[in-house]
């Protein structure tokens, strides 16, 4: 079945591209773009990494207690 909401949202979408000639400029990327993806990365990345060093060094500690 139709969802008539989707219809009208398709046809304001119709109508504003035939509005605005249809086509929209081509995505340029500059070097600020570029450093935002790395630092985005790191913000995902880094967490992840530290955690993972900090459970390794406490196994490596409770090892070398442990059997030591």
């Amino acid at each position: 079945m139709n969802n008539p909401h989707e219809d009208e949202l398709a046809r304001r979408r119709a109508k504003q591209q035939a509005v605005d000639g249809g086509e929209e400029e081509p995505i340029r990327f500059s070097w600020t773009d570029t450093l935002a993806m790395i630092i985005a990365a790191y913000q995902v990345l880094l967490p992840v990494v530290l955690a993972m060093i900090a459970v390794l060094l406490l196994v490596y500690f409770f090892f070398r207690w442990f059997f030591l």
